[in-house]
């Protein structure tokens, strides 16, 4: 059977776009992954932190979310995080833009923490967050 050429998932003008409005430069590393993975769920979906925990996505997220959510943690929280996907219930996988935790995998845990509890660093960078997910094995 034929294989075809996939168009990029989110676009070129769309990550400007969420640059601009967050006046930041996204990582090539972060668009290229995005551009192949974005709106997609995998198998190896488990990162494991070794004094947090295991945290497991359930989507990696399309160009609407990611602006939406990114213009939210800012407004909300003065927060410069750029999510890039979501756990099944609904926690958000994000990279930080804030001085203090530049480059790290932050998780916004919406649910079940205190307003100083909800951010929780789990990564030191992107590359290291997409390198160490494993396949959840029962």
């Amino acid at each position: 059977m034929r294989h075809f050429n996939i168009v990029d998932r989110i676009q070129d003008a769309e990550f400007n776009f969420i640059e601009n409005n967050l006046k930041i430069d996204l990582p090539n590393i972060l668009k290229d992954f995005l551009k192949k993975y974005g709106g997609l769920s995998i198998y190896e979906n488990t990162f494991s932190s070794n004094d947090k925990g295991d945290f497991q996505i359930g989507q990696f997220l399309m160009f609407d979310e990611i602006l939406n959510l990114s213009k939210e943690f800012f407004h909300e929280y003065k927060r410069k995080l750029v999510p890039f996907a979501y756990d099944g219930g609904g926690w958000h996988f994000c990279l930080s833009f804030d001085p203090e935790t530049y480059g790290k995998i932050v998780i916004n845990r919406w649910t079940d923490h205190l307003p100083e509890e909800q951010f929780l660093i789990i990564a030191d960078s992107f590359e290291t967050f997409i390198n160490g997910l494993q396949e959840k094995t029962s």
